[in-house]
């Protein structure tokens, strides 16, 4: 491109057009590729905006276009910034998963267009804007890239590395075999239920796993004519029960064409039967009670408009009025009515003794959520993460949450996008602000999940059902399953470190009785928030408390091990790393790298009175 033709475009550059053609990358700054993965584009002088420079900062690199990601290698050394951020093994700095990318606009000089998939793009693309599903945005400019450099395609991911099974297993209880949940049946000491082979090779439902615990009084043949009158042919089934004989079951709701409850009866009444006081069942109708598909969407959309400001002056717009626009969102209004009925719920179950009967629609959606909380509220062992990871392999995953089409991985006109696991890891992170003391995972944790949710090398949250997934990996070309759990894959152990909550108590087994008013709850900054570089705070923020509390906490075992005659360095060399850290990380640690770009003074961040009371900053000295 020319200089006259940057002149008569309109398009105001600020950087030197002549320093274009020396930008030479070496091999380390390059996009490094996975085993297996192609490259499809590979386009040169692209510009990459920083967050809420207006345009005026940006980094000219090579944007690259693979079959799993889309990657910005540019002339910035990575490492200068590991030592301060999360390093994934999988995705470099600048690097998003395909299946990640939630919407992606095509932005003019006065115009801002969605794209669609099969969508045809007409004319040049002078500008890409790219919003993924963890809020993070980037912008590109193709000025002084090749014509029609910027129509790119975007392909399915292929890697074949065959993953460990063994320290799968360590990670979590997937509950893909009859042996998982005889062992979960087992741990939580419940009677009068039985395991049915009953869908066996899916026979009765693909949307549930082949292994099912249902009532003991209850037949195979009972249960599979039963479960012709419900959505997804999904009848109940037992998912957690007590010692004392209450259970919690799930059961999708009955067909629109079923005008009578003949059927439904009949199995509640066998559900009656399993408790040992042969109490009926509390029955919960989630489909009237907690927000829709739609609902959960639509309040999403809201929130990412709110956490993904385009430029400084609609950064500052939302600003003044964030609080009005964040209850207009009704995001944590529905997280109130989520943690309530898994209150109510949990209540009926530990002080009535009660067996809990969870019904919605398909069965598939808002019963992972609420049976989910139920758990964490009442078992001290799915509050650990080995405890977690086997709560969601079991409510989410063997029991069919349709995540490709609610994450957006498969789109169809008929089925509703829904991060409505978001929504759950949101529920559980307002708990953990509520119990610091009662979770063995940390902030941290909670965000790299949502994040893994959208790489598309691992199954974990690929599928609509354990069905699909049995299909893919033993069809014609079988898929080599990998699964989310294996940490070590994606990190390295300093960073899995940061996982743990140091503030951790084993002695902390009781029940949870949270706050559930939305004045109890707040917005989980450090997920929403940690890519809009004018709101972090240098050398400040909760990291900072958190790795206090490391840093105590390291001293106190080594003080233990010296006491004990048995050091071994290890405490000593962690006290060393988390002092230097505390001298550099800012409050959105270790997920940004925005020190360089910080615009708005901290010393603002100090006085809360400089600030309107609307003011989204003032939510950081909280």
């Amino acid at each position: 491109m020319i200089m006259g033709d940057l002149k008569d475009s309109g398009f105001k550059s600020y950087i030197d057009e002549s320093a274009l053609e020396s930008i030479v990358l070496n091999d380390d700054q390059r996009t490094k590729l996975l085993s297996g993965e192609t490259i499809v584009c590979e386009v040169e002088n692209v510009l990459m905006f920083r967050p809420l420079s207006d345009k005026k900062k940006s980094t000219t690199g090579v944007l690259t276009v693979t079959t799993f990601k889309l990657s910005f290698a540019c002339a910035e050394e990575e490492s200068d910034w590991r030592g301060f951020i999360q390093h994934s093994h999988l995705l470099g700095l600048n690097d998003i998963c395909l299946s990640s990318i939630d919407t992606i606009y095509q932005i003019g000089e006065k115009t801002k267009r969605k794209l669609v998939p099969g969508q045809n793009v007409s004319g040049k693309i002078k500008e890409l804007l790219i919003v993924c599903k963890n809020m993070r945005s980037f912008e590109f400019s193709f000025k002084f890239a090749p014509k029609d450099s910027g129509k790119i395609l975007l392909f399915a991911y292929e890697y074949s590395e065959p993953p460990s099974s063994k320290s799968i297993s360590r990670e979590a209880r997937l509950f893909r075999t009859k042996e998982d949940w005889r062992l979960e049946y087992n741990r939580t000491k419940c009677k009068n239920w039985r395991i049915s082979d009953v869908n066996q090779n899916f026979r009765t439902s693909h949307m549930l796993v082949e292994s099912l615990i249902v009532p003991q009084s209850l037949t195979d043949s009972t249960l599979t004519q039963a479960v012709e009158h419900f959505r997804n042919r999904c009848g109940p089934v037992w998912v957690w029960g007590t010692p004392f004989g209450a259970a919690l079951v799930r059961m999708a709701e009955l067909l629109p064409t079923i005008t009578d409850r003949v059927q439904e009866n009949t199995l509640l009444e066998h559900i009656r039967r399993s408790h040992p006081d042969k109490k009926p069942p509390y029955l919960i109708d989630l489909g009237k009670e907690c927000p829709s598909p739609k609902d959960i969407n639509a309040s999403y959309i809201k929130l990412r408009d709110l956490c993904v400001p385009e430029n400084t002056r609609q950064f500052k717009q939302q600003d003044f009025k964030f609080y009005g626009l964040l209850d207009n969102s009704k995001w944590l209004n529905y997280i109130s009515i989520c943690l309530g009925k898994a209150v109510e719920a949990a209540d009926q179950l530990s002080k009535q003794n009660s067996t809990i009967v969870l019904q919605e629609g398909n069965g598939t959606d808002m019963n992972c959520l609420i049976s989910s909380i139920i758990q964490i509220i009442l078992d001290p062992h799915f509050r650990t993460k080995y405890g977690l990871q086997s709560l969601i392999q079991k409510e989410w995953v063997a029991m069919g949450h349709q995540f490709a089409y609610r994450l957006g991985h498969i789109l169809d006109k008929d089925v509703e996008f829904c991060p409505l696991f978001l929504l759950f890891l949101d529920c559980v992170w307002q708990l953990l602000q509520q119990f610091p003391t009662a979770f063995k995972f940390s902030e941290t944790y909670l965000t790299t999940l949502w994040d893994s949710v959208g790489i598309s090398i691992f199954d974990t949250f690929l599928f609509n059902c354990e069905h699909d997934r049995v299909v893919a990996e033993t069809g014609q070309d079988k898929l080599v399953l990998r699964s989310v759990w294996d940490w070590n894959k994606q990190f390295s152990e300093r960073d899995i470190a940061f996982f743990c909550n140091p503030l951790f108590l084993d002695s902390f087994t009781e029940k949870l009785i949270p706050q559930t008013g939305t004045s109890a709850l707040t917005l989980w900054t450090q997920c929403y928030f940690r890519w809009i570089p004018d709101l972090e705070i240098r050398c400040g923020g909760r990291p900072q408390i958190d790795l206090s509390v490391r840093l105590i906490v390291s001293e106190v075992w080594e003080l233990r091990e010296k006491l004990e005659g048995r050091e071994n360095g290890k405490h000593i060399k962690n006290r060393e790393e988390y002092m230097k850290l505390l001298n550099t990380v800012n409050s959105f640690y270790p997920f940004s790298h925005n020190a360089k770009e910080m615009t708005i003074n901290n010393a603002l961040l100090i006085n809360s009175d400089a600030l309107d009371t609307q003011s989204i900053l003032n939510m950081n000295n909280d």
